[in-house]
């Protein structure tokens, strides 16, 4: 079998990234974060690359001029100082960093593969960040009561013959609140990793249950059929409340069972026959 197309240009342009950081003279470190250094890549993980520029050279360093080096950038975002989101000639998925070399020693990173080393880079970078048990909570607490304030919309917006957005809500549930709730028993950095990512995490038998649920989600929308959109729905909400008690178990927090109750009731007596 051959080398993965894309797993190919991403090592490319990792490749570039790091001889155009040893040649720049700025630059005095550089590295890999995100899943690709912190052991959880795949052939398909995107790049996140961070590099620390000279004090007295960072605030006159183009991030998109050194990018450049690598492959053509068609097109970007700065969502934050510091950050540009690009989409390179490949095409690549590459999140560029870059930091003054007085912060690289500042708050802990999750993990971080030094790859250019000029400054003894590798030795002030702080690594091993999880977030505090406050936090954890909070986020918990904060998924399901989102989760459960918005349960009636399913009934309402199949009775306004919105599928297409009862597809996206139902989806929305199942990825964004039972998978994270899903990874986070075992991995605490659950709800800080990027939402696209967080399935390819889960066991193989919680990938079959997501994938069932999901299933029931697309079926019943091609189909237009209530009667199976109920039955997709009632399945999701099975799960929620397995995931979810355990959750909230593991972080002391009292599950919304009343809400649940409440919910169930009303699909049962105003779901769309």
């Amino acid at each position: 079998m051959g080398v993965e197309p894309i797993a190919a240009r991403h090592d490319a342009v990792i490749e570039r990234l790091v001889e155009a950081a040893q040649r720049d003279e700025r630059i005095v470190g550089a590295w890999l974060q995100g899943s690709r250094a912190d052991g959880s890549e795949d052939l398909f993980s995107d790049i996140d690359f961070g590099i620390a520029v000279a004090d007295k050279d960072f605030d006159a360093f183009d991030k998109l001029v050194f990018v450049s080096q690598a492959a053509e950038v068609l097109i970007h975002a700065e969502p934050f100082p510091g950050l540009i989101a690009c989409l390179l000639e490949g095409p690549v998925k590459l999140d560029f960093f870059a930091e003054p070399d007085s912060r690289v020693g500042g708050a802990p990173r999750p993990a971080v593969r030094v790859l250019v080393d000029k400054t003894d880079v590798a030795s002030r970078i702080k690594t091993g960040w999880q977030p505090e048990a406050v936090t954890l909570v909070r986020q918990v607490d904060t998924i399901l009561r989102a989760t459960f304030q918005g349960g009636t919309w399913p009934v309402r917006l199949l009775r306004r013959d919105q599928w297409a957005t009862y597809a996206f809500t139902e989806m929305s549930i199942i990825v964004g609140t039972i998978v994270p709730l899903m990874l986070v028993e075992r991995d605490v950095r659950a709800f800080a990793r990027n939402s696209i990512s967080r399935e390819r995490l889960l066991t193989a038998n919680e990938r079959r249950e997501i994938d069932t649920l999901s299933t029931g989600v697309v079926r019943a929308t091609a189909d237009r059929s209530t009667p199976d959109a109920y039955r997709a729905h009632l399945g999701i909400v099975a799960t929620l409340g397995r995931v979810g008690r355990a959750a909230c178990a593991q972080f002391g927090l009292e599950y919304p069972a009343a809400a649940e109750a409440e919910l169930l009731r009303f699909y049962e007596c105003e779901w769309p026959r």
